[in-house]
């Protein structure tokens, strides 16, 4: 059944499209959740608690239009919450990023060389434009279609396009310009 279809079904209580609602979107929202809280549990937290109000407020959702807009905007509303609620300065920084290298040799100074040439990829994509980074981190990291993306954050595909285009052109700049 198409996700609007659930939503009605949902909308007048049948505790079965709500399961077959979960089962369509959970992963993807998982992992837009994860994108922003990057740990297993508070992300799934979020999701649950997404379809929780869902069924709370299920009378009241007649108004939306499309069902999926509404999950994956929720759900980064919920994730984004959480940091708020959560967030300490104190706490050490995360990347969003861990590029894994293969080192050529177990030698001391590949292993640091190794480890210069990740943080400088890093830095890289720290440096890229806010909307860049967003897309090019659901791209890479949560290996999210550009569709996907596109909806997600109400821009064109081609938007997407243009970003990831962008991304990888400005990282390569930036480690030519600095990597030894």
């Amino acid at each position: 059944m198409n996700p609007e279809g659930l939503l009605n079904k949902i909308i007048t209580g049948d505790e079965n499209a709500l399961r077959q609602l979960f089962e369509q979107y959970s992963q993807r929202l998982y992992h837009v959740a994860y994108y922003y809280l990057q740990a297993k549990e508070p992300a799934e937290e979020a999701v649950l608690d997404v379809f929780t109000t869902v069924w709370k407020k299920r009378e009241s959702l007649g108004h939306i239009k499309t069902i999926e807009q509404y999950l994956y905007t929720s759900t980064k509303n919920q994730a984004l919450h959480y940091l708020r609620r959560n967030y300490s300065p104190d706490k050490t920084y995360v990347s969003l990023y861990e590029v894994e290298l293969i080192p050529e040799s177990n030698d001391p100074e590949s292993l640091m060389e190794d480890n210069e040439y990740e943080l400088l990829i890093q830095e890289a994509i720290n440096s890229l434009p806010p909307k860049c980074k967003e897309v090019f981190r659901l791209v890479l990291s949560d290996k999210l279609k550009n569709r996907e993306i596109a909806e997600l954050l109400s821009i064109s595909e081609s938007t997407v396009n243009e970003h990831i285009a962008l991304a990888y052109k400005r990282i390569t700049l930036y480690v030519k310009k600095r990597y030894k």
